[in-house]
């Protein structure tokens, strides 16, 4: 068989008729003899292709050859008709390209990020001027509004209704659809640890269990992807310059147990760049010995490479800030200055404040660090308060899992408890039944002679036997008990130790409320005394000039 071309009905038409034969180029030598022309095969592939695309003669198809050789040789070529095509269905083109288009391609959707920021300090340390400048240059306003309740009752605001010291703005990421929910809660201004705390470390808890709440709700109809994550990643501490109070370090303590605590040096451009190295130092060398004292670290550290990344490789934390309210229109329009008469100080400048750097930090090159370490408490907090199911301190909702994973762990823990009556009866029933057995027994093997006598010798054996198997189970479960009392001991123990902290910390507040309470007491006391003296040199002042005046009067009343 020859080798074989396909051609359509159209191609095998123009091949056959006339016109197309007559176009067949012949080709003959100087001395009249036939030259091999192309052979059959290229001569159909030429005319199918156009017929004006001929190979051209080459040496090694042009030459002298005998025609019978040729004929001899010669294979016939097959030729089979092809269907001809009218014309590209409609869709094939994309239909092709959709089947070799490699990956799948998902159309994206927007995903939304939440981080929550808690700022704590003392009142008068710049904190919403804080919040401001960290915000103004992500929401293009230099007026930006932050969400704060001044006075006395910012407290009870806090309290019963925190959001409104809530400020939040959203940062979009149009090309990879992603919304980045910045969440700054402010707190009121603190001039008393114990009154100022407990509101504080209850909004953390309070938080953790909303999420809580959230993930185990019966009735939850979207997934945890979409909702609006309430938890605190870090707590941003406020240090008022000069001075770092005892008060500051146990709140710091305190805090640090719940979230990750940064502590920052308000106010920086109050002390000369010595004074300020200086107690940073200070600063930094306190709270690590305070770290030392309760076995954990109370600042959260970052990573080498997270501070070059992020442009304060030279910065030693804890970070010093710089705030302002006031705008320099020169620079740009979110680039807050400080003006004085001997200078200015640039609060966005790593010359004169950290402020850029933290930023940096947070909202970009430690955030999924931060994220992470979020995930980590939760985790523990979930599962503390999943496995502890008969502690009445848990928190409890009617409509959350939880809540009912406790009543059945109660219910199971309270069998039911049989009367004393009952159980005489049911005693007294048993033993009659095994009287009454082991008389037909011993009669039974008594009229089977000696099989009974076998018999019962083996009954005697097996019960042996039974009695040890029991005492070795017996043993088995006494020293299960034994280890289960150990492990209760060791329990007890670091309870104890725990308990003994707790103790030893209210030592510590106790002692440091009554020396707050002496001072306060003792300079009250001062200040009495001085308003009493100055009272009393007023009032003999006074004295003696009505003194002067009386001998002024019998003075001009003798010369008259």
């Amino acid at each position: 068989m020859g080798s074989e071309c396909v051609l359509t009905a159209e191609q095998l038409e123009l091949l056959t008729s006339t016109e197309s034969r007559s176009k067949l180029p012949s080709i003959s030598g100087d001395n009249g003899q036939r030259l091999l022309t192309p052979s059959k095969e290229e001569k159909l592939r030429a005319l199918v292709n156009g017929l004006d695309s001929e190979p051209e003669p080459s040496e090694a198809n042009l030459g002298y050859v005998d025609p019978a050789a040729t004929e001899a040789n010669y294979t016939p070529t097959e030729v089979r008709i092809k269907p001809s095509v009218q014309h590209e269905p409609e869709g094939y083109s994309r239909d092709v390209r959709s089947a070799f288009s490699g990956l799948p391609k998902v159309k994206p959707q927007w995903r939304d990020h939440y981080m929550k920021m808690l700022i704590v300090g003392e009142c008068g340390q710049g904190k919403t001027t804080f919040i401001k400048n960290l915000f103004a240059s992500y929401t293009q306003d230099p007026n930006l509004q932050v969400n704060d309740v001044p006075g006395s009752t910012s407290k009870d605001t806090f309290v019963q209704h925190p959001d409104k010291l809530l400020t939040e703005i959203v940062v979009r990421d149009e090309r990879n659809m992603l919304a980045y929910h910045y969440r700054v809660q402010d707190t009121p201004g603190y001039d008393n640890m114990e009154v100022n705390l407990e509101p504080v470390l209850d909004y953390i808890k309070a938080q953790n269990y909303k999420a809580l709440e959230y993930e185990q709700n019966a009735k939850r109809v979207s997934s945890m992807n979409k909702w609006e994550d309430p938890r605190v990643d870090v707590c941003v501490y406020f240090i008022a310059p000069h001075r770092l109070k005892q008060m500051d370090v146990e709140f710091m303590k305190r805090l640090s147990q719940e979230v990750p605590v940064l502590p920052v040096l308000a106010k920086a451009d109050c002390m000369t760049t010595g004074e300020l190295e200086s107690f940073r130092e200070l600063v930094r060398n306190t709270l690590h010995h305070a770290s030392k004292e309760i076995g954990r670290p109370i600042v959260h550290e970052f990573t080498r490479e997270a501070l070059i990344e992020a442009g304060a490789a030279h910065v030693v934390p804890p970070f010093s800030v710089v705030a302002s309210n006031t705008m320099d229109l020169s620079v740009g329009r979110f680039w807050p200055v400080r003006e004085y008469p001997w200078g200015s100080c640039e609060a966005l400048s790593s010359r004169h404040s950290d402020l850029a750097a933290l930023k940096k930090l947070l909202f970009e090159v430690s955030y999924m660090e931060l994220k992470d370490a979020t995930e980590t408490r939760y985790y523990h907090y979930r599962e503390t308060q999943l496995l502890n199911l008969d502690d009445s301190t848990m928190p409890m909702h009617r409509s959350s899992l939880t809540r009912q994973l406790r009543n059945m762990a109660k219910q199971a823990k309270q069998p039911s408890k049989p009367t004393k009556n009952g159980v005489v009866a049911f005693l007294g029933n048993a033993a009659k039944f095994a009287f009454q057995g082991a008389v037909v027994y011993l009669a039974v093997t008594a009229l089977q002679g000696q099989s009974g006598k076998e018999r019962l010798k083996e009954d005697f054996q097996a019960v042996a036997e039974k009695t040890v198997e029991l005492r070795d189970q017996v043993v088995d479960k006494g020293g299960i008990a034994l280890d289960k009392t150990k492990e209760a001991s060791s329990v007890v123990a670091e309870k104890a130790v725990y308990a003994k902290d707790k103790v030893g910390d209210a030592a510590v507040h106790a002692k440091d409320s009554v020396e707050d309470a002496f001072s306060s007491g003792k300079q009250q006391a001062q200040q009495q005394a001085d308003q009493a003296q100055r009272q009393a040199e007023e009032k003999r002042q006074r004295d003696e000039l009505e003194q002067r005046k009386k001998k002024k009067q019998k003075k001009f009343l003798g010369i008259i």
